[in-house]
């Protein structure tokens, strides 16, 4: 996958600080086409009332004059510093995260980036709502970007090999981290977080003991490692320095624990619906260690999942 076409939401008035510029320096690596979208959320009301109403249309038109010529501002600056990236922009009112999923698949877009901080009302995404509505909803991948980021040296992919039934999935999320890892040059740590779930029955009902215990415990984590190792065996001789970390605790716990001791700059995940209703809620583990995590985050969905916002 190559991340051509990228689309970052963005009101007029906010700031473009370093967690964006990082963005900016990995989309001008190759010549990316990026769209700044607006989403008008307040005035979404008159888009219904100009059908009847000259008066009303005529303020539509004016208001939204009026943030095409601030975006357009915004681009004639961003030019100068990336010169190799393709600016477009694009104006739409509704509700952010819907005009958002469907603008970038009208668009084609292969990447969603959002800035995730919360310290202004200017800013258009926010970590408990539209970002997480699209996090959730999404078919297209997000990178939520940090507010204090400024450079990607170490990436972690978060990886789920318990069983080999989401192995397609899994190949998906290393293909996206590592190509994060190659544009970035930065060392790539795929990691899968395990622990022996069955240890209280095993003990209980076959008097298994400490030692029993302890080979079961060995084996398992000796075939998850293998697993993870085919899944980067594709890229052993790309160049990329990749190193695999087994991480021994609950992955809700441990995974935001090793991403803060071992300064990750950007963790790619995968995110998959375990409620019954198809797309419409992350995995539970997903979600906790979205709260937890303090460094940016792509999302990924997997290729046969369909947004309800376009359905």
């Amino acid at each position: 996958m190559t991340f051509r076409r990228i689309l970052i939401p963005v009101l007029p008035e906010q700031d473009l600080g370093p967690s964006f510029h990082q963005a900016l320096e990995f989309a001008n690596n190759f010549d990316a086409s990026l769209t700044l979208l607006t989403i008008i959320e307040d005035l979404a009301e008159l888009k219904e009332l100009a059908s009847y109403s000259i008066t009303t249309l005529d303020l539509l038109d004016k208001t939204t004059q009026a943030y095409y010529h601030q975006l357009n501002a915004h681009t004639h600056e961003l030019k100068k510093q990336y010169p190799r990236i393709s600016f477009n922009t694009l104006i739409r009112v509704g509700i952010p995260f819907i005009e958002i999923i469907k603008a970038a698949n009208e668009n084609q877009t292969d990447l969603i980036i959002i800035d995730t901080h919360l310290h202004a009302k200017t800013t258009t995404c926010q970590w408990g709502s539209t970002t997480r509505h699209l996090m959730r909803k999404s078919n297209i991948p997000i990178w939520s970007v940090h507010e204090k980021q400024q450079s990607i040296k170490r990436i972690v992919a978060a990886i789920d090999v318990t069983t080999s039934s989401s192995t397609e999935f899994n190949e998906k999320i290393i293909s996206i981290a590592h190509e994060f890892s190659a544009i970035c040059q930065a060392e790539l740590l795929p990691c899968h977080a395990w622990r022996l779930e069955t240890e209280g029955y095993l003990r209980k009902w076959n008097s298994y003991t400490d030692l029993d215990i302890a080979l079961v415990a060995k084996q398992l984590r000796e075939d998850r490692a293998d697993r993870l190792k085919s899944l980067i065996s594709p890229y052993e001789a790309s160049g990329t320095q990749i190193n695999i970390r087994m991480l021994e605790g609950d992955p809700k716990q441990i995974v935001p624990q090793f991403v803060k001791k071992e300064d990750i700059d950007l963790v790619v995940m995968g995110s998959l619906s375990r409620t019954g209703i198809a797309g419409l809620l992350m995995g539970n583990s997903a979600e906790y260690m979205l709260d937890a995590l303090k460094c940016s985050v792509v999302t990924i969905k997997p290729d046969d999942f369909c947004s309800p916002v376009l359905s």
